[in-house]
């Protein structure tokens, strides 16, 4: 009987722990959210008309709803975030050890915002042996023609920081993936 005692222990303890991990990521979602509501000077910010976010929906936002909504778009240097009202999504860009290491926006109507967000992460094995994965995240938004100037102050900022910092661009791409001579990370 008292095995039985001692499982249940066990398992309330790690739900317990698995339930309080889950609550610290909903707290740090909703806490970067918040940040990039509440900053006044975004690097962009618009509205989809209905039929643009039907297009963006269609496009590229397969979680969003097209269901005769508008929805905005809010660009800080730390993420994107998207909201129809229903339904919302955040992309991280530089928060913690995330870079934006390439932004590009042609201007043609209809063409997306193209960020890639690149990471590391360090770990050592049970042998004390270093490991390092490299991550990258692709992330498109489309534009509105009327801001086409909005897209191109985010391409700008997250160019002049990235040739600011080459070193830290050069530090998230693994050694076997090439590097421009320029800087530039190919999309």
């Amino acid at each position: 009987m008292a095995t039985y005692y001692l499982i249940a222990i066990f398992l309330l303890v790690a739900a317990s722990a698995v339930v309080g991990y889950y609550l610290l990521l909903y707290q740090k979602h909703k806490s970067e959210i918040a940040d990039i509501i509440n900053d006044p000077n975004p690097l962009a910010a618009w509205t989809y008309t209905p039929q643009e976010w039907q297009q963006a929906v269609a496009d590229e936002f397969s979680w969003g709803r097209a269901d005769g909504r508008s929805a905005q778009v809010r660009i800080c240097p730390i993420g994107i975030y998207v909201s129809d009202g229903a339904k919302h999504h955040l992309f991280e860009l530089e928060s913690g050890i995330k870079m934006v290491t390439f932004a590009g926006y042609t201007g043609i109507d209809g063409s997306p915002l193209k960020l890639r967000v690149r990471w590391r992460i360090e770990r050592s094995d049970s042998s004390h042996r270093n490991e390092t994965k490299y991550y990258k995240e692709d992330i498109r938004i489309p534009v509105p023609s009327r801001e086409q100037d909005a897209a191109l102050r985010v391409v700008d900022y997250f160019t002049q920081r990235l040739n600011q910092k080459p070193d830290a661009y050069a530090h998230l791409v693994p050694d076997d993936e090439p590097i421009s001579l320029f800087g530039k990370d190919s999309f």
